[in-house]
Order: C-alpha cells, then sequence, then structure tokens
C-alpha cells in the first residue's frame, strides 16, 4: 500500500504529521476481467450461431418447400374465406392442421416401399379413420362442454370486472333466454315453421356494457384492451384443451391401440385365407 505524507498539511497537537492513504487501483484487473467474460461470451455466441443458422436453414426449407404451398393453395383460400366469420374458427384451424399432419402420415404409408400393398392399404385407411373419429369425437366433446365453460368464462369475467354479481346475472338472462326458446319452439310447432331462437348471452358482448369497462376505456385504453383480451381468449383455450386431449391423449390411448390391433387381426385372416387357398 502506498503511503503519501503531506508536509504542507498541519500538525497535531503530538507533533505527527498527517497521513493520507491512497487505495490501490483496481481498475485495469477489472477491465481484464470483464474483457475476459465478453471474449467468453463472443466465443459462445459465435459456437452456438452455427447451430442457430442450420436451424433457420431447415426451417426456411419447410416454409417454402411444403408450408407455404399448402398455406397459398386455392383450396386452404377458398376454405379460410368461408370459415372466417365462424364462431369454431380456431377449432377449425386445429383440424385443417392434423388434416396436413394425417395426410403426410397417408402419404409415407403408401409410399413405404418396405411394406407390402396390404398392409401399406390396411394401415392407411387405419389412420384415416382414426382422424376421422377423433376429429369427431373432438367437435362433439368441445360443443358439449361450451356451455359449461361458458359459465367459467362468466366467473373469470366477473372477478376481472370486481363484480360478485357478474355471474349471477349471466345465469339469470341465459336461464331467461332458455325459457324463451322453449315458448318459441312450442309456437313454431304449433304452426308448422322453422323457430327463430334467440341466442345465448356472450359474456364479451356483457363484459362491453360494463360500467367498469366503460370507465377502463376511458382512463386506460390499453388495460381495457388486455381485460377484452383476457375474456376472449377463454374461448381458444377451450377448444386447445378439448383438441389437444383428443388428439394428443385419446387418439393415442384409446383409438390407434384398438386400431392397430384390429388391423394386425385383419391381416392374420386375410394371410390365413390365402395360405388355405394354396394349398386347397
Amino acid at each position: 500500500m502506498n503511503i503519501t505524507i503531506n508536509s504542507t498539511l498541519p500538525r497535531n497537537n503530538n507533533n505527527r504529521v498527517n497521513y493520507q492513504y491512497k487505495q490501490p487501483a483496481f481498475t485495469s484487473k477489472t477491465q481484464a476481467a470483464e474483457d475476459l467474460v465478453n471474449k467468453a461470451v463472443k466465443e459462445q455466441s459465435q459456437f452456438f450461431k452455427y447451430f442457430s443458422d442450420k436451424y433457420e436453414q431447415f426451417t426456411d426449407f419447410i416454409a417454402d418447400k411444403f408450408t407455404s404451398r399448402i398455406v397459398e393453395s386455392e383450396a386452404l383460400t377458398k376454405l379460410a374465406n368461408k370459415f372466417k366469420d365462424s364462431d369454431n374458427l380456431y377449432q377449425h384451424c386445429l383440424t385443417i392442421g392434423s388434416v396436413i399432419t394425417s395426410g403426410l402420415y397417408m402419404q409415407r404409408t403408401l409410399a413405404n416401399d418396405k411394406l407390402d400393398k396390404d398392409r401399406k392399404n390396411t394401415l392407411a385407411v387405419n389412420q384415416g379413420l382414426t382422424f376421422a373419429v377423433s376429429t369427431i369425437g373432438a367437435y362433439a366433446l368441445d360443443k358439449y362442454v361450451k356451455g359449461w365453460w361458458d359459465n367459467v368464462t362468466a366467473r373469470f369475467a366477473g372477478h376481472l370486472v370486481s363484480d360478485p354479481k357478474f355471474y349471477e346475472n349471466y345465469l339469470k338472462q341465459k336461464q331467461a333466454i332458455k325459457e324463451e326458446n322453449k315458448k318459441l319452439i312450442k309456437e313454431a310447432k304449433a304452426k308448422g315453421v322453422k323457430p327463430e331462437l334467440k341466442s345465448m348471452p356472450r359474456v364479451g358482448k356483457l363484459v362491453e356494457k360494463h360500467n367498469y369497462y366503460k370507465t377502463l376505456l376511458k382512463t386506460s385504453e390499453a388495460d381495457a384492451k388486455t381485460l377484452m383480451t383476457k375474456v376472449k381468449g377463454m374461448s381458444p383455450l377451450r377448444a386447445m384443451i378439448v383438441f389437444g386431449f383428443v388428439y394428443r391423449y385419446f387418439v393415442p390411448v384409446v383409438v390407434t391401440k384398438p386400431a392397430n390391433f384390429l388391423c394386425e387381426k385383419y391381416l392374420a385372416h386375410k394371410k390365413a385365407k390365402a395360405q388355405e387357398n394354396t394349398k386347397a
């Protein structure tokens, strides 16, 4: 440690010189450590950059050769225009994704030279039927839980707008419309015409009419938009859970294994019958 005597300083009562201590400079050492860390980070980045670039090249290839051709196809464009205003748009998008995946599996199965013709055809039909059964099941389950999920959404919306009676009022409106629709059905049946039923209350519409939301819209448009996004996001969440459950659990566990079992039984029966015909 360097000690510097400042002779110009006044002496104390004991006639001793006051000392000033200078702390050692760590600037150069600190800078060296920072340079070492920056160098390590840069080298690590360069190491991962190779894999990152390869991954980007792969995704670009998939997008160019497969995804873009499907998305930009005339058939998908017509389908998008037809269902753009549908309440089940999210479900339809999930189904289209499943169609593409199942179609690719079927194409790869039919193009597999290692399988005999009977097995290829049987497996392809199996895959197609599995997709059809699971998709029908997903739509049916989604429709079945919709009413219950709307109630859950109403509870959630009541929490967001800080109104403990929001859910109760929603149920009352829902019940009133049900009773009114029963009367309309009865009257239409007596006249022999098709009834024009009233739609059930939408949670999002009720939130838009709520004073809390109107006030929030005036004070903070961004917060009001976030609140409405949370409410409207409950519907896609329902579809995501239902379709995810069917495609990722129901299909592998409940549908695929029995279908494969029946496929093997059919092929074994056909093979045994062919052998009997040969012997005869």
